[in-house]
């Protein structure tokens, strides 16, 4: 194998391959990568940046091939089974995609990326528990990442557990006390346990941050009709 191609080391062209990546110039930083590739075919780093940057041109096939040639380089590479991961995930085959970010986490207990797309993968199969544990995890690493308790919370309305889906908003609006979205779904989490007047109250709350919040003004005009109670005093 060559030391050099045209002048540049593996590592030269490493380097311009990121300057080019940083750029979003994609197919640029393929052609860099790939030259690397060519002085050192064993470089895992370059075969899951190269697999990235197929990621971002749309090309999840070219991006799983490159991630795969990454593992086989370096198979304790965490970073490159999170992006074969991603791009399994891209082309629908969830069950290796869940696989793939298995090992992810096996390898990196501290991938709190790998554990809320693994979630996201589980609740493809309708499987939400496994996708709350999986983002209970993501949690212990960062428990304020409101993302991944939103989806939480949606994963529990789905089961039907709309207790513990308002915790988790509650606990949304005590970080970001203007989330709309999260003062909106909190009210429809009471509606659906059929606490009324608690969630006229959230609603209300939602105008008093953005007054012409569509989906507030709609849900307290049906409340005012008598929604769910007809006894209810405004």
């Amino acid at each position: 194998m060559p030391k050099k191609i045209e002048g540049h080391t593996a590592p030269e062209w490493l380097e311009i391959g990121n300057n080019f990546f940083k750029l979003k110039e994609y197919e640029k930083a393929i052609k860099a990568y790939e030259n690397v590739t060519v002085i050192n075919e064993e470089n895992s780093v370059v075969w899951s940046n190269m697999g990235v940057a197929y990621e971002n041109l749309g090309k999840f096939e070219k991006e799983v091939e490159c991630c795969e040639k990454a593992i086989k380089a370096d198979p304790q590479d965490s970073w490159a089974w999170y992006n074969l991961g991603v791009g399994l995930g891209k082309l629908g085959k969830y069950q290796k995609a869940i696989e793939a970010y298995e090992k992810t986490v096996k390898l990196d207990p501290n991938d709190k990326s790998a554990f809320f797309n693994l979630g996201l993968i589980y609740t493809k199969f309708g499987n939400y528990i496994k996708a709350i544990e999986a983002w209970k995890k993501a949690l212990e690493i960062k428990s304020d990442d409101v993302k991944i308790l939103f989806n939480m919370a949606l994963a529990y309305t789905k089961l039907a557990k709309d207790n513990m889906a308002l915790e988790i908003y509650e606990k949304i609006i005590s970080i970001e006390p203007n989330n709309i979205h999260a003062r909106n779904k909190k009210a429809l989490a009471y509606m659906n346990m059929e606490k009324v007047k608690e969630a006229i109250e959230c609603f209300k709350s939602t105008l008093k941050i953005e007054p012409h919040n569509k989906l507030a003004l709609q849900s307290l005009k049906k409340l005012k009709e008598g929604y769910k109670n007809g006894n209810i005093i405004l």
